[in-house]
């Protein structure tokens, strides 16, 4: 079964239409707040022991997976909860005290930070929230609005970071200039001590740490995996028992696909790991059939009608159903009830409840979509707009990227691009028809593209004699960064579609308007007049 909500509006049956999925437990953020104060006190300790040379890579590790554990609303059991709390309370004990030893040591006084919990080994869960409410009262009643808006931004950024983190250490790669920049934000930000414009300062610094683990990663995936080619990728489903494969963690695509090789368990992608078509050496694998559902805004839908079992890999996980629990399954360090944890790269329990579920009885024919690139294309077709630019035949560039195909959008950039004047050039990351100014790329969620596109625009037009407007409707986990990362490339004017609050807390848009502002897409004659005002 699959249902045709693609052909309704604006995410009518986005994840928001269940039952608590738009809602944050206050449980939860109490428990998240206790979680960060202790996270804040290891950081402390952990800088303070780097100065005197002194790391240690299990507290690492615990650090970063803590920390990206915090991107989803996690309902986290009593012993979950505990569990957390304890490792960061041994680390924290552990750290302090070897810390007072060698400071000691080298007859130097010892500095310690300011204990706002009580907890100790005689944990006391209800005592913990109560904590953690008091916390978080206290922090709204000591910060403006601008100040909680950007403190709300850095925490986002600093999960970010430590996502990236954990995918690039599944090809070996540790970033420990990175870690440390996000320990050291994580430590120093405080409510008593910095207003708005310093906050700002350290937004800027993790944007930029971000972005280079981005194109690090991004590196990664193409050495191991080849450069990136045009592909045709089915939506269409066919007879057989099946596995969705749900996130943007390439290497664990992989492991599923090495696993369920000779199984006869078709593979499907699912939201952004649609980019893993389009890579050689993962396309060889002849079991990966294509792309299910329309990601993560609608994974409640996609999630339930899938007849087979689901892989959430790193940091993709999402508040979850239990219309589909017990088909769940994921790799992260912290579960939910009701999830399945993968062990060490043992798929086994994914494949047995994949060929107990009833799979796919008949298979439906949906529409392909055409994604991936030739490099060199891309290269001369930039190089093309370029010179026009220098001629003066372009006075504003319009940057269309990664979008999610509702039948709202396409109406929208339709309009737009049939009303863009003749100085104004379109370069498409979508599928829709190109007008006689406009250059279309078929590269679906793919960032990296046009983050290359910009920085190849802001190397050879050192003159600047044109405006720059990105349109995007991609909403995830890292839509924050990347809208930051536009500004970093010297973007004039982004422009944000709507996007679940499930994914991007209200909040935050406000920030994105009233601090950096970007602008929420309208109506294609109001945007337009818009830029008309601002030239």
């Amino acid at each position: 079964m699959f249902y045709k909500y693609f052909q309704f509006d604006d995410y009518n049956f986005d994840d928001c239409m269940g039952k608590g999925i738009c809602s944050v437990d206050p449980t939860i953020t109490a428990l998240q707040e206790v979680i960060t104060m202790y996270l804040k006190e290891l950081a402390f300790y952990t800088l303070r022991l780097k100065k005197k040379g002194v790391t240690n890579k299990i507290i690492r590790d615990n650090i970063i997976n803590t920390i990206s554990g915090l991107s989803s609303n996690t309902d986290y059991s009593h012993e979950q909860f505990e569990k957390i709390v304890m490792n960061l309370y041994e680390n924290i004990r552990q750290s302090k005290i070897l810390y007072e030893r060698l400071c000691k040591g080298n007859n130097e006084n010892s500095k310690n930070i300011e204990k706002k919990l009580d907890l100790n080994k005689n944990f006391n869960f209800n005592e913990a929230i109560k904590q953690g409410e008091k916390e978080f009262i206290r922090k709204n009643k000591l910060l403006s609005k601008t100040q909680r808006q950007i403190y709300d931004i850095l925490l986002i950024l600093i999960k970010n970071v430590c996502m990236n983190l954990i995918q690039l250490k599944s090809y070996n790669k540790e970033c420990d200039n990175s870690y440390y920049t996000m320990l050291h934000v994580l430590n120093v930000i405080d409510y008593k001590k910095f207003p708005a414009e310093k906050l700002k300062k350290f937004v800027n610094t993790l944007v930029k740490t971000n972005y280079s683990l981005q194109k690090i990663l991004h590196d990664a995936e193409k050495e191991r995996y080849g450069k990136q080619e045009p592909i045709e990728v089915s939506f269409s489903t066919r007879p057989n028992k099946a596995i969705l494969v749900s996130g943007s963690n390439l290497k664990e695509l992989e492991e599923v696909l090495n696993a369920t090789k000779g199984q006869n368990i078709d593979v499907y992608t699912h939201g952004s790991m649609i980019l893993g078509h389009t890579y050689p050496k993962i396309k060889e694998y002849k079991h990966l059939i294509g792309q299910y559902g329309l990601g993560v805004e609608n994974c409640l839908l996609d999630f339930a009608t899938f007849p087979g079992s689901i892989l959430m890999t790193k940091n993709s996980l999402q508040n979850v159903e239990y219309l589909y629990r017990g088909r769940l399954f994921t790799t992260d360090i912290n579960v939910p009830k009701g999830i399945t944890q993968i062990f060490n790269n043992d798929y086994r329990p994914l494949i047995e409840s994949a060929q107990k579920a009833k799979g796919f009885a008949k298979g439906q024919i949906r529409e392909p979509l055409k994604i991936g690139y030739q490099e060199n294309v891309i290269k001369e077709k930039v190089n093309e707009v370029i010179k026009k630019i220098k001629a003066k035949n372009i006075k504003h560039l319009f940057i269309i990227g990664i979008l999610n195909h509702t039948s709202l959008q396409k109406n929208y950039f339709s309009r737009l691009l049939k009303s863009i004047p003749k100085t104004t050039y379109a370069i498409t990351l979508s599928t829709y028809i190109p007008t006689s100014n406009t250059f279309q790329i078929n590269s679906s969620y793919d960032f990296m593209l046009m983050y290359e596109i910009l920085e190849d625009l802001n190397r050879k037009t050192e003159e600047k004699t044109f405006d720059i407007s990105v349109f995007l409707t991609k909403c995830d986990k890292f839509a924050i960064a990347n809208l930051l990362n536009l500004k970093l490339l010297n973007v004039d004017n982004i422009f944000l579609g709507h996007c679940s609050p499930m994914l991007i807390n209200p909040r935050i848009t406000d920030a994105f308007r009233d601090i950096f502002e970007i602008k929420m897409i309208t109506t294609p004659k109001e945007d337009l007049d818009s830029l008309k005002k601002i030239s």
